[in-house]
Formats: C-alpha cells, structure tokens, sequence
C-alpha cells in the first residue's frame, strides 16, 4: 500500500529537508495535489505517512520513543551511546542547542520530536483539505479525515507536554509565511480538545480488521482526558474518562486478566489496548534485555522504582521494620511477597532470565556483571515487552507499543475525581481496585486511605507500578509538580548483598527551566516569531 505513495512521500521530503524551520511553509509536494487526491489507495498512503510520526518504545530510528523516556525520570538511568540527549537533560544541562537532524534521516537523538510532529501536523493538515476531494465512499472519506484530525491533535499535545506553549498549526502554510507564533497553554488545549471532538463524531467504537491500529471514539476520548488533565481541568477531563469507561460497559475495552501477559505475543491482542503502534517494539528486547541474554540494557531501573511495590499485604516498604526492609532491599521479591507487578516489570538479583542474574559477581564470565560492556548500571533491568520469543530476533520484534490503555484511563479519572475534591466518590475506590484486583493485589485499606492526601500519595504509587516504563513517568512528575525534588540528588540502585551498600549510579540537578524542554535553537534562529522557553 505504501509504494503507491512512495513518489508523494519523496516529493515532501525533498522539499521540507532543506527547511530548517519547520512551522515556517509547507512547501508543495512533487506530486501535484491536484493529481494526487482521488483514490482510496491515495488517501490509505497518505493517511500511513501521518501515522508513521507516532511514537515507538524503544530506539528504532526514531526519534519519539517513549519507553526511552524513562532515563529523564527517577525510574531509570539511560546507557547507550545514542540519544545522549537523554542523560544530558537527565543530568540538569539541556539547552536549545542538542542534536537536530536532517529530514528524512534516519535518527539517533530525540530533540528532532519538535520537527518529527510538526511535520506530521502539516502532513495531517494537507490530508484534511485535499482528502475531500477524492472519489470515494462519503462515510470512508469521513473517517479517514477524522483519523487525521484526531493525529493532528495527537501530536499537538505530545509537543504541549514536553514543550508547554507551542503554535496551534491548523492549516497549510504558504511560503510566503513569516513563522508561526507560540499559542497559549489554554487555546492549545482548547483546540486539542475540540478535534478530538469533532473526529470522535465519526470514529467508531472499535478499529476494523483490516485496520486495526487506527484510531477511534475511545482513543479521542483518552487524549481528551490527558490533555485536560494536565491542564487542571479536573471535571472536564473526568467526564472524558466516563465516555471511555462507558463503553468499556458495552465491551469495548477491559483489563486484561494477566498484568504480565499484556506487553508479550501471550497476551498482545487484548480489549485493554486503546492505541498502539503496529510493531513498535521492533527493537525492544535487543535494548532492554541483560546482555547475557542477547541485549544492551539501555535502560537500568533505579531503586527508588523498585522500593516503590507494595508487599501482597498491601504495604509500602516504609511501612516495615528496618530488618523487613532490609530483607526487601536485599531481595527485592523476598519470600515471594511483593506485588506481582514487580516480576512482571523489572528483573533483579536472583532473577532466572535465560540464566540467573547476579549483577555483583564480578566473574569475567558473567556478562550481566555491573561495568561490563552493554550491562546494567543500577544493577537491574527492565522486564517489560521483553518476550523470550525473540531471544533470538532480539531486533525483530513484532510486538506492538501501547500508548493508551484501560488502565490508564481508570487512573486518570481516579486523579481527577481525587484533585477536584471528590475524593469520597465511590467510583475512586471502585477504580482503583480493579486495577488492584487484576494486579493480585488486596483492595484498597479505606481506613488507611481516608483522606484527599492519603488517596494523592496511593493513586500517585499506582500510577507508577502499574504504567511503569510506557512512558507516563515524565509528564507525571511534571504535572504533580515534583520533578525538582526527585530529579535532585544522587540516583542510586541495588545493594550489594556483600556490602550492604547501594550502587551509587550518578547525580543528578533540576532547575526551573528544566519543566519544559527548551525550543530547538535552529526553531529560533529562523523563526523570528518564537520566544524560547523560560532558563534557555
């Protein structure tokens, strides 16, 4: 399907590589528009191109892989020699000036994102004033329109959640174009918003076979909610959960009964999925695998993730004595009695991935020894989308990445009853606990959790066990507005069980400009229009 846009796709790329600028013009396309929109085949590959810019999990020439995302966050530190964006900003000293590529080139840093979207957003914008032209079934022509609306504000709220303030590009931009200005916080949202809205009027429930990564009224429904949750509009972005929930009530979506089975092939096709990317985990397991198991560990969970599971009875390690901590700090599943979750998530000393894991013994023989060559750093690894299937396809996966799912719409509408003070709302500890229940975990203590703080720190540790590493943590912590107190100060990792001593991994400072990502200076230097973020 793709080949018969090959020579359109060529045409934009010659024509926006060279512009440094991207919210500056969108120049024409090799192909005239006026020969090019009449057919299904047509608008089936140009609909693909404003696809292609959604985000992966991990690193497969792309620069929005959001899995990658946890190295800026206190859930893991980053070690690979690409994306040296990510422990840069992780380490305090972002600025304006980090990596930028050429368009079209396949990419090792993240900073291209601001070009990456932008360019999906004027190829999103091109679809929905040509696509009407074309000869085809009016109701397919509506939706294929509302799926590129829908992605325009997709990729809207991506650059509002890492950049804060950005233009709202709502139509093609002629040459002649000077560059856009920035759009307030509230009139970005607010157009997000309506698109999602006007596109989920004619998306159905549920994507159809022969698309089944396309996206629909529900997963509108979910941006709806997390752009106006992050944007304090508590009782708006509840009801847009309740529209998701409700047709979770006719079927459409569900938890899926196993937590571990839902990022492997056992359990990949689930009603709990709301958008994912087709093959977005392509290189998953080569980067997050231990090295004696076929990978590069990319990533390295950090002990304050780990500490962060509950026992099965419910109880935070804070809530133990200092010899049961110990034991949990030692031996993170210590008698089997931590939330499931933890195995399911992140791999450990004592650990059997394809051997037993055992980051202190110093062997030269134990490739997943600390210091050696593409091992951990913190003395775990991550677990998630890992499927021993591709033990031996380690960059070939066909594993899909999620961007929404179930669970995180009944975390948000939990987060959002809880900051609007509706905190005794039954529908609180109704959701919570079927996330609970699901996870293998005991129901919420309502005598424990009794108050509107109480019920903050709970949904705030659910959010983090049950989402970890698919890419929530970093607009998490921006939102609540604790990314300075957990982004200062020494990251540590597992402790030695023959010193008693943590890892000491590295340390790490947040400033006031590290809230937003600073606008790429290549964005500024041509675009006299824009103002850069507040610090850079």
């Amino acid at each position: 399907m793709k080949n018969i846009y090959i020579i359109f796709l060529v045409g934009l790329l010659a024509a926006s590589g060279c512009q440094k600028n991207f919210l500056k013009q969108d120049n024409p396309t090799g192909v005239t528009d006026e020969l090019f929109w009449n057919t299904e085949d047509q608008l089936r590959n140009a609909l693909a191109t404003v696809y292609d810019a959604l985000p992966s999990g991990t690193y497969q020439y792309q620069a929005n892989t959001k899995i990658s995302f946890s190295g800026m966050t206190d859930d893991a530190v980053w070690n690979a020699n690409f994306y040296n964006e990510i422990p840069t900003i992780a380490l305090g000293n972002g600025n304006p000036s980090m990596k930028q590529e050429t368009l079209g080139v396949p990419t090792n840093a993240i900073m291209p994102i601001w070009r990456d979207n932008f360019f999906a957003i004027r190829a999103a914008n091109r679809f929905i004033k040509y696509a009407p032209k074309a000869y085809i079934e009016q109701s397919l022509k509506s939706n294929y329109i509302a799926q590129a609306r829908a992605l325009r504000a997709y990729y809207h709220l991506d650059l509002l959640l890492l950049y804060g303030e950005v233009p709202v590009m709502r139509d093609i931009m002629e040459p002649a174009n000077p560059g856009l200005p920035k759009s307030t916080r509230k009139e970005v949202v607010d157009f997000i918003v309506s698109e999602l809205e006007l596109a989920a009027a004619e998306l159905p429930a549920t994507a159809s076979q022969r698309d089944p990564a396309a996206i629909t009224k529900g997963a509108c429904y979910t941006m709806q909610a997390e752009a106006l949750l992050n944007s304090g509009r508590y009782t708006e972005a509840a009801l847009a959960c309740k529209k998701v929930i409700a047709l979770a009530g006719e079927g459409v979506y569900a938890l899926h009964p196993k937590y571990e089975q839902l990022f492997t092939y056992a359990g990949q096709l689930n009603k709990e999925r709301i958008l994912f990317k087709a093959g977005g985990m392509r290189e998953g397991y080569g980067r997050l695998a231990p090295a004696g198991a076929g990978g590069t560990t990319n990533l390295s969970p950090t002990a304050a993730l780990v500490n962060s599971y509950e026992t099965k009875q419910g109880l935070t390690l804070a809530e133990l004595s200092d010899a049961e901590r110990t034991n949990y700090i030692l031996n993170p599943n210590f008698n089997n009695n931590r939330d499931p979750r933890l195995s399911a998530t992140i791999l450990y000393r004592g650990a059997d991935y394809f051997g037993v894991l055992d980051p202190f013994n110093n062997s030269a023989s134990n490739a997943n020894r600390l210091g050696a060559s593409n091992s951990t750093r913190t003395g775990y690894w991550v677990k998630k989308y890992l499927d021993a299937g591709d033990r031996y396809n380690q960059y070939g996966s066909r594993l899909d990445y999620v961007l929404y799912r179930y669970a995180d719409v009944l975390l948000m509408y939990v987060e959002a009853l809880v900051e609007d003070g509706k905190w005794t709302d039954p529908d609180v500890a109704s959701s919570l606990n079927q996330i609970r229940r699901r996870a293998e975990m005991p129901e919420i203590n309502t005598t424990k959790y009794n108050s509107q703080e109480k019920l903050r720190e709970l949904y705030r540790r659910e959010r983090r066990v049950e989402l970890a590493f698919e890419g929530r943590r970093l607009y998490d912590i921006r939102r609540w507005r604790i990314a300075d107190q957990l982004m200062n100060g020494v990251v540590y990792g597992a402790t030695n069980p023959q010193t008693n001593q943590p890892v000491i991994v590295e340390s790490r400072k947040f400033s006031s400009k590290d809230w937003l990502w600073p606008i790429p200076q290549v964005e500024i230097d041509q675009n006299k229009n824009m103002v850069q973020n507040p610090g850079y």
